[in-house]
């Protein structure tokens, strides 16, 4: 596919807004692509017709939110720089309309669409709840509905030791509202519980038995791109660790356990689904038939994080032989109720950033 960024004899500067012309949060460049936009992706996602390629260069408001974020894996402006997102043509301006628009304004407003807030949209019901929500939760759900309005978020940086570099997080109003009602959930959801066990790690003096690997790392790029953010995950492990791999494979999250001094791979699926692969990278792929199924059908990324929680307080590291052995054992909503009473009260912290 040939792209061409776009030029005179020179590429164009232009100024990347957000709702207003007055509110300049980067500056970069249109990218063309020889295709008509319905059926160009940008990193695997529809670019739609309301929105152009463009290439950031500069960032000039780093908590900025993506008006069109890559899933959760790209949120922030200051996250995309050096790559190609998604922006709405109406806000992507001439830096020199910018100076002539001073001395005679012009409304650049863009009517939001669903298609490309539905990520952040502020009219997720935090005020009328589920009945017997875990305590944390409810507390953590009253408070968003107060005050996770406007494309508000609950961010922060979390740092270096869980996945070797630091990882920027924003949790949305329609995040809290997935956890309310056990819908699906997003990645960064499940990265922040990752953040909570490995606490519980430390204070177990277990880091050295177990280690993290970011879903996001896995979800960007081509498959090439994947597998050397994968390797190199690894690669700062220790002999005898495992690292806890949670994948969105689209609609439906999994969670493989790596053995890479073994190369050993536990692959487990909440649907038990069969993962047939012929690789020269793996000795074993081993299917965990033991690991209780999911219910319903949006219920799998509560049910990842079961399995990382029952991993990490297995001092003895026995829960293979263990899930081999335990039959048709199955969660309950209490169990998965647990996983939000703590992930509810981890998040909390966080709340006054």
């Amino acid at each position: 596919m040939l792209i061409i960024v776009q030029s005179s004899p020179t590429v164009q500067r232009h100024h990347l807004v957000i709702d207003s012309l007055d509110n300049i949060v980067a500056e970069g460049t249109i990218v063309e692509v020889g295709v008509d936009s319905s059926s160009q992706t940008v990193h695997g996602v529809p670019l739609a017709a309301e929105n152009i390629r463009v290439s950031v260069s500069k960032c000039l408001v780093e908590n900025a939110l993506l008006p069109v974020p890559i899933r959760d894996e790209i949120v922030f402006v200051s996250d995309a720089i050096g790559t190609c997102v998604a922006w709405p043509k109406d806000w992507v301006i001439p830096a020199t309309a910018v100076g002539n628009a001073k001395q005679a304004p012009r409304k650049y407003g863009r009517k939001k669409t669903k298609q490309w807030v539905d990520t952040d949209k502020d009219d997720d019901d935090l005020e009328h709840l589920p009945a017997d929500l875990p305590p944390a939760l409810l507390s953590l759900s009253k408070w968003g509905n107060e005050f996770l309005k406007d494309r508000a978020t609950i961010h922060t940086k979390l740092s270096k030791d869980l996945f070797g570099t630091e990882r920027k997080i924003a949790l949305f109003r329609s995040d809290l509202f997935a956890f309310t009602n056990v819908q699906e959930v997003a990645g960064d959801t499940i990265v922040m519980y990752m953040s909570f066990l490995r606490e519980k790690l430390k204070e177990s003096n277990m880091l050295n038995m177990i280690g993290f690997v970011d879903p996001s790392s896995l979800g960007v790029g081509n498959s090439t791109d994947r597998s050397r953010s994968f390797s190199a995950a690894l690669k700062r492990g220790k002999p005898g660790q495992f690292f806890l791999v949670p994948y969105n494979t689209g609609k439906h999250w999994i969670l493989s356990v790596v053995s890479p001094s073994e190369k050993l791979v536990y692959f487990m699926d909440p649907m038990k689904r069969r993962m047939d692969v012929t690789t020269d990278e793996w000795r074993t792929i081993v299917n965990q038939y033991g690991i209780p199924e999911q219910i319903g059908d949006k219920s799998c990324g509560y049910f990842i994080m079961l399995y990382m929680r029952e991993i990490v307080q297995d001092k003895e590291q026995n829960w293979t032989k263990k899930w081999l052995t335990r039959g048709d054992e199955k969660y309950t909503m209490q169990d998965v109720d647990v996983v939000r009473q703590e992930w509810a009260e981890y998040v909390l912290k966080f709340t006054s950033n």
